[in-house]
C-alpha cells in the first residue's frame, strides 16, 4: 500500500513539475513583444525580404516576435505610420529614401506633407532603367516621341523615378514629346513584349558594396521573350540633374552582363529600400530589430537570392545619422558600423 501511494505521489509530483514548466514557458512566449511590420505586394522584393526578416526573428532568442503583412505599397506603409498614432508604437514598414523625400515634400502620392520615417536597416539598391526591342533606338533620346511603359506614380521606385529623370534630365521639349503610360511593372514588362509600347521599365535590385545585382520579376519576363534587347543609359549627367531638381536619386553605374544582353555599363538613379519606423517606435524595438538584422546578415540568403545582396555595411549605406532611428543607431554603433 506504501509502495502504492509512494508511485501516485511521484506521478503526481511530476505531473505538477511539467505543468510549472509548461505555464513558465508559455508566461515566456506570452512576454515576447508583437511588432507589425507592413510589407509591399506579394513577389515584390520588400515582401520577400519581410518575410524573411519574420522568419529570422521568430526563431530567433529576441524578445519581440514580428507579425508580416502584404499592403498595396510604400506610401500606403508611410500614410498609416503618420495617420495612426497607435500604430507608431508597435509597427514598422517597408519604405525607401525616395518614397521618404516625397513625403516630406507632400509629392504625389502623398496629398500632403507627412513625417518620413527613420531607417532600421537598408534592404538593397534599387535600380531601374529603360529597354527597347527597337533597333533604332541606342539611346534615351532616341525616345523622342514614343511610347512608354512604366510603374504607376504611387510605385515610387518604378513610376515616378523614372518619370522624374526623363522630366528633370532632359529638355522640357523632350519630355513633353512623350507618351507615357503608368501601367504597373509588370503590365509595362507585358506591354513591350507585346508590342504596345516602344520602351518599358525594368530593373532589379543590388548591393550597394559589391554592386551584384538580381533582376526583378518583370526583368525576367522580358528578357525572356527572347527579344534582342537595348538598355538605355539614364547617363550620369541625368541622374545627377534630377537628384538636384527633384528626388535625390542616387548615380550608379550598373556593370555590363548584369542582366543578359546588357553588353555596357548603365548609369541608373539608384533608390535605397528597407525597414522603417516611425520617430515615435519606441527605441528599444528599433535596436533589437537592427541587432536582429546584422547579427543575422548571412542566414538573409537562405531564404532568396535577394538576401544575397545585403551586407553589413550596406545596411546604412547612404544614409547620415539623422535619418537612422535612434535606437538603431545604437545598435550600428554598437556593431562598430558607425
Amino acid at each position: 500500500l506504501q509502495e502504492a501511494i509512494m508511485k501516485r505521489f511521484l506521478t503526481c509530483l511530476c505531473l505538477v513539475v511539467m505543468s510549472l514548466a509548461l505555464c513558465s514557458g508559455l508566461a515566456g512566449a506570452a512576454e515576447k513583444v508583437r511588432i507589425n511590420l507592413l510589407s509591399t505586394p506579394f513577389g515584390t522584393g520588400s515582401y520577400v525580404l519581410g518575410t524573411a526578416l519574420e522568419n529570422i526573428v521568430n526563431k530567433g532568442d529576441y524578445p519581440i516576435l514580428i507579425s508580416h503583412a502584404e499592403t498595396p505599397g510604400q506610401a500606403f506603409n508611410v500614410n498609416k505610420l503618420n495617420a495612426d498614432a497607435a500604430a507608431r508604437k508597435n509597427t514598422v514598414g517597408t519604405a525607401s529614401k525616395g518614397i521618404n523625400w516625397l513625403a516630406a515634400q507632400g509629392k504625389k502620392p502623398f496629398p500632403a506633407k507627412r513625417t518620413p520615417l527613420l531607417l532600421i536597416g537598408s534592404y538593397t539598391y534599387t535600380a531601374t532603367w529603360l529597354v527597347t526591342a527597337d533597333d533604332a533606338i541606342k539611346s534615351i533620346s532616341d525616345l523622342r516621341g514614343k511610347r512608354i511603359a512604366m510603374g504607376r506614380i504611387p510605385q515610387a521606385i518604378w513610376g515616378y523615378e523614372p518619370d522624374a529623370l526623363l522630366r528633370c534630365g532632359y529638355s522640357d521639349d523632350f519630355y513633353k514629346s512623350l507618351s507615357i503610360q503608368y501601367v504597373g511593372t509588370g503590365e509595362a514588362a507585358t506591354a513591350l513584349v507585346n508590342g504596345q509600347v516602344d520602351a518599358a521599365t525594368i530593373g532589379g535590385y543590388m548591393d550597394p558594396v559589391s554592386g551584384k545585382f538580381s533582376p526583378a520579376p518583370q526583368t525576367v519576363e522580358v528578357i525572356a521573350s527572347g527579344r534582342d534587347l537595348h538598355h538605355l543609359d539614364w547617363t550620369e549627367d541625368a541622374v545627377k540633374k534630377t537628384a538636384a531638381r527633384d528626388i535625390p536619386l542616387i548615380p550608379f553605374s550598373v556593370p555590363a552582363h548584369s542582366v543578359e544582353g546588357q553588353t555596357a555599363p548603365i548609369f541608373i538613379g539608384a533608390d535605397t529600400h528597407g525597414l522603417f519606423a516611425h520617430p515615435d517606435f519606441p527605441e528599444e524595438y528599433a535596436y533589437i530589430l537592427a541587432k536582429a538584422m546584422i547579427e543575422n546578415i548571412d542566414a538573409f540568403a537562405q531564404y532568396h537570392a535577394l538576401g544575397a545582396l545585403m551586407s553589413r555595411e550596406g545596411l546604412i549605406k547612404g544614409w547620415s545619422p539623422e535619418q537612422i532611428h535612434p535606437g538603431a543607431l545604437r545598435a550600428y554603433k554598437e556593431a562598430g558600423l558607425l
